[in-house]
């Protein structure tokens, strides 16, 4: 391999606005000296949960679990029951719930409210949309953007979708429920730094010869990241360097990079560099994300 080979990254990758305010709630209470918990891994990255954990910042998966520590709700929300037992039970509490999807799960409830069965375009085990739905108190569906609803004909639906979702599938999904209902109230609730990385992920694949996806296994909206660009060019969706085969890059000229919304900026630093190394630009070694060609924040 040689140096005519181009490396991009994405503008916008990494972390979103939602994910770093619950980042820097997190790191700002360990500073404090407080014991600290988060109900759930904080974000849906590995890595990052490891290093706060050595910041003292420890996530556990039951209420049960908590003694007398403070209690981080993640970004993804919990579920308005939980909210309330945390609250019942003394504990205190920093909300780092994303603002996106604390309106998502406002627009939910006043949807119920007004007596419109919710459809929620998402996968009803992740932990955003069990949340949203702890916030409706009626009828409601969560189905995927090939869903079908159980009766053929309703007065009124409310439809509106997890944040990391595409827009394309939401437009779609809500082309198909017109015939389902006399009024479909249609409530965008798809993250806003989501639909840009989409856009500008899709516009660097078209331009390359492969794309790798950095980010957690466990991530939505990066598993969303590379299930639309591989429909555009071959993708390799990562979470560390260490995943990195170097015969992926064997004849290609152009390489894109992308980064999900929970991904840290050191680890695209470091995978830019060691894809650096594997095609013999080793002296093209960066130390900041900004210094990536096609980056800006």
């Amino acid at each position: 391999m040689n140096s005519k080979i181009e490396i991009r990254l994405a503008p916008n990758s990494g972390f979103c606005f939602g994910v770093k305010r619950a980042i820097s709630m997190a790191r700002e209470t360990a500073d404090s000296g407080k014991k600290i918990v988060t109900l759930g891994p904080i974000i849906h990255n590995p890595q990052v949960v490891q290093n706060l954990r050595k910041k003292g910042v420890h996530d556990v998966d039951n209420i049960a679990d908590i003694t007398d520590e403070t209690v981080i709700i993640r970004s993804h929300g919990v579920e308005y029951e939980i909210l309330e037992e945390l609250k019942n039970k003394g504990f205190e509490i920093i909300d780092a719930t994303c603002p996106y999807v604390a309106k998502a799960q406002e627009l939910a409830r006043l949807l119920s409210q007004e007596n419109y069965p919710v459809v929620i375009m998402g996968n009803a085990d992740h932990p955003e949309v069990k949340a949203i739905c702890s916030n409706i108190s009626g009828t409601y569906y969560v189905i995927d953007k090939d869903g079908v609803l159980p009766e053929p004909y309703y007065q009124k639906l409310g439809l509106i979708s997890q944040t990391t979702k595409n827009l394309a599938d939401f437009q779609e999904l809500a082309g198909r429920l017109v015939p389902y209902a006399k009024e479909l109230r249609i409530v965008n609730t798809i993250c806003s730094a989501t639909s840009v990385r989409q856009q500008a992920s899709m516009a660097l694949a078209k331009e390359s010869d492969i794309l790798i996806v950095i980010g957690g296994h466990n991530s939505s909206n990066t598993k969303m990241l590379a299930n639309i660009c591989k429909n555009i060019i071959e993708t390799q969706h990562i979470e560390t360097a260490l995943e990195i085969d170097r015969q992926w890059f064997d004849g290609k000229k152009k390489i894109g990079l992308t980064a999900g919304a929970s991904t840290p900026d050191w680890i695209i630093v470091n995978i830019y560099n060691e894809i650096n190394k594997c095609t013999g630009n080793g002296s093209s070694i960066v130390t900041s994300i900004d210094e990536i060609p096609g980056y800006k924040e």
